[in-house]
């Protein structure tokens, strides 16, 4: 299991890639016309929404649930746009209605048991807002980051890790996450990004400090994620 999570964001950017090759391959041929495909882009977005709310990241289940229903909605009006189905203008009320359902219907719903913060356990959430947390949890082990159409800033300067490894997930859809970690955490990227950019600006650990790995997870769309120390 751990190593089909390992490897599910270079999966899935991998299978992206082919498809994208093949089509230019086939529009090069003259056996299909790639500027008509091209209307059928937001499909990216459906599919990998509909994938966070079917398998959400975290073992908690809250991790990609708010960012998954924003892909799939965000991805649904911009496909009903460029069919001809939905106007731009009117794409905005539409979207506001279906993140308000959305979100109402992530605050009724029956949530699992969490894991106190000071057990090692982080969820910031902003939508259409921005987060900076200082976190000085000396037993982290795992959390998730949701950003959408915001900005998330967290620092672990402060903090350190319960084993030898963390897992930090992350879904930045029109927003931005910025994350600041300790010179002896070494950072290993499995994100998926779709139009957006995840970037890990760390340098090394330090010589003959105990060296901890941060694993960051997750999902990019139109977005920017960004590790440094």
């Amino acid at each position: 299991m751990a190593n089909e999570r390992r490897n599910q964001g270079t999966l899935i950017s991998g299978l992206i890639a082919i498809a994208i090759g093949g089509l230019f391959l086939l529009n090069t041929a003259g056996y299909i016309h790639i500027e008509n495909l091209w209307r059928y882009w937001p499909v990216i977005l459906i599919v990998l929404g509909v994938k966070e709310l079917v398998h959400p990241g975290m073992r908690c289940g809250r991790g990609n649930v708010v960012g998954g229903g924003i892909m799939l909605i965000w991805g649904v009006l911009l496909l009903a746009a460029s069919l001809g189905y939905l106007g731009w203008g009117t794409m905005w009320p539409w979207f506001l209605i279906g993140l308000g359902a959305l979100l109402v219907w992530q605050a009724m719903r029956p949530k699992p048991a969490a894991l106190p913060l000071s057990a090692g356990v982080l969820h910031p959430e902003c939508v259409f807002s921005s987060i900076e947390k200082v976190v000085t949890d000396q037993e982290f082990e795992q959390g998730s980051a949701s950003a959408i159409f915001g900005g998330v800033e967290l620092d672990f300067l402060q903090a350190n890790m319960a084993k030898d490894t963390a897992v930090l997930e992350v879904n930045a859809v029109f927003g931005s996450i910025e994350v600041r970690v300790p010179m002896n955490w070494k950072v290993s990227l499995e994100a998926g990004v779709v139009f957006g950019a995840c970037e890990n600006h760390t340098r090394g650990p330090l010589p003959n400090s105990t060296m901890k790995t941060l694993i960051v997870r997750g999902g990019v769309v139109f977005g920017s994620v960004e590790i440094k120390n």
